[in-house]
């Protein structure tokens, strides 16, 4: 799956880690690796980000309110709302019938750290509301803690391999929850692991990749968290993503603030999208 690849060198206790890559936008040359094809209606929520220039698949992401999608700030950052468009209702990104919807407004997270993947998570706001059907549905987000031995549903269109192809045909994969504390230890206890991660694993040569970033990962019908970064592609080790629990408060505060600012007129919505919204 795509996740924006972002290498960089770790020094940790003087032991020099493995690269560490974003699944994100920019480099979209991967997918979930060792996945299958996901069976029609599977994931409703699913959308992928595009280039509205190019129409280039290159994040993942989930609808969670008829004009609201979540992805992750990687996949976004340093863009304006023009340069995306998001599709909708498909599991085929060449062959569908499906709906486009254009962003307005980008909130990310004030917070976000690029270098220490940290507060990796971004709202996406559409011009339009999405027509729901059978093939689009929001998801509900989930509040409770993972307990050690459950399974999560990744999807996404993110490549096969490091430097393979993103797929016509979304991707499926099951993959482990990992604690916290087991999940840092494989990453040499690197500081990049921090409780707003929830990890994943499966086993070597199965998981996310390039062009899965900001997709997400459910559990019971309901969205857990948004793939951030990994070791790439599926090389053994736990991929972390951004914890819709943790990240709650962010959410649900944002979109609160957008629709009383809406409310109030356009001046005043116009006024709230050009400040910044950190505190």
């Amino acid at each position: 799956m795509l996740l924006l690849l972002l290498s960089i060198n770790l020094l940790v206790a003087g032991v020099q880690l493995e690269e560490q890559i974003l699944y994100p936008p920019q480099f979209t040359r991967e997918r979930i690796v060792g996945g299958e094809d996901a069976p029609d209606g599977m994931a409703p929520y699913q959308i992928s980000l595009q280039s509205a220039t190019s129409g280039q698949h290159s994040c993942g992401g989930a609808i969670i309110e008829e004009r609201w999608i979540l992805t992750a700030a990687h996949c976004i950052h340093g863009k304006t709302p023009e340069a995306f468009r998001v599709l909708t209702g498909t599991q085929d990104l060449k062959h569908n019938v499906s709906r486009y919807y254009y962003v307005d407004t980008i909130l990310e997270h004030c917070d976000y750290e690029p270098r220490k993947y940290r507060n990796d998570i971004a709202l996406l706001h559409l011009n339009e509301s999405i027509v729901f059907d059978n093939a689009t549905q929001p998801v509900q987000l989930e509040h409770e803690p993972l307990q050690p031995g459950d399974w999560l549903l990744l999807t996404g269109w993110g490549t096969l391999s490091l430097g393979g192809e993103v797929p016509a045909k979304l991707q499926r994969l099951e993959v482990e929850y990992v604690p916290f504390e087991e999940c840092r230890e494989a990453h040499g206890n690197s500081s990049n692991v921090d409780i707003g991660h929830v990890c994943t694993y499966n086993d070597k040569g199965r998981g996310a990749c390039h062009g899965d970033s900001g997709g997400p990962l459910v559990h019971n019908g309901k969205l857990v968290a948004l793939v951030n970064w990994g070791m790439p592609c599926a090389k053994g080790k736990p991929d972390a993503s951004a914890s819709i629990a943790y990240y709650h408060d962010f959410i649900r505060t944002h979109l609160s603030l957008f629709e009383t600012a809406a409310a109030a007129g356009n001046e005043e919505l116009k006024a709230w999208r050009n400040k910044s919204h950190c505190h």
